[in-house]
């Protein structure tokens, strides 16, 4: 069995490669996104979840890949707990979203990052609806 801290630095390394071309919504790096999440996390399992929460949805990785590469079957299922499924509502994602402990609390964390506005240069009129999506999320989340 492979330890936590390599885990999470190979975690990092997926991540790092995986969204290496991504930009985000204020023109950043897409990197910079999963380790913000993952600074907020209190524990190594969701913090190895955080860097790899994205990397399913909108990248080539897959829960076998992680599999394979000695993430265990409780990090990944973390992990698809926050992966939205293709033809899934929002509201049936973070509900499934809020089963998964780690899970759980990573989106929470992901949540706060994408609801800080502080990184955009302005706030257009599709931003104030996607921030009230979140913002419903997380209350749901904190229930």
């Amino acid at each position: 069995m492979t330890d936590i801290s390599t885990l999470l630095e190979k975690a990092l390394h997926i991540a790092t490669d995986a969204h290496i071309y991504q930009v985000d919504k204020a023109g950043m790096p897409y990197i910079l996104h999963p380790i913000r999440v993952a600074n907020k996390c209190s524990t190594d399992n969701e913090r190895i979840v955080a860097l790899l929460h994205d990397t399913i949805e909108d990248t080539e990785v897959t829960a076998d890949f992680l599999l394979m590469g000695g993430f265990p079957q409780y990090i990944v299922d973390a992990i698809i707990s926050v992966t939205r499924n293709k033809g899934e509502s929002y509201e049936d994602f973070i509900k499934r979203s809020k089963l998964n402990p780690i899970g759980r609390q990573v989106k929470l964390h992901d949540l706060e990052d994408n609801m800080d506005i502080t990184r955009l240069n302005e706030l257009a009129e599709k931003d104030i609806y996607r921030l009230n999506k979140y913002l419903k999320a997380y209350r749901y989340l904190k229930e």
